[in-house]
């Protein structure tokens, strides 16, 4: 299995993720849906199905311009929740987790990427 990690970006993510469904739905509800986003980046960093997409997919079309960094760029969804990665030889990183309702464009463009 390839190694992986979050952003210190993406810890508090999931942190607040956790904390809201602890709110709405209850801590029994909060840890299954934390583990369900755990074990969705182990099965992709092992390379098992099912795989992660190109977060150009996810993207309006604009004049057949996408922001270059953007392809760089992967995602699988997991329960209400993109899961944001960048994935290179030697590590799968975790960037963010948007929400399906979020102005992705928007949060895309604020996405630190180099």
């Amino acid at each position: 299995m390839k190694p992986w990690r979050l952003t210190p970006r993406t810890e508090q993510s999931l942190v607040d993720i956790f904390v809201w469904t602890i709110e709405n739905f209850g801590e029994r509800q909060a840890l299954a849906y934390q583990d369900g986003l755990i074990e969705s980046i182990n099965r992709i960093a092992a390379g098992k199905p099912p795989y992660a997409r190109p977060c150009a997919r996810l993207m309006p079309k604009q004049e057949g311009q996408i922001q270059s960094s953007v392809e760089a760029l992967t995602y699988y969804r997991e329960g209400g929740h993109y899961i944001i990665m960048r994935d290179t030889d030697n590590l799968l990183e975790v960037l963010e987790f948007f929400h399906q309702n979020s102005n992705l464009p928007y949060h895309f463009e604020r996405l630190d990427t180099p």
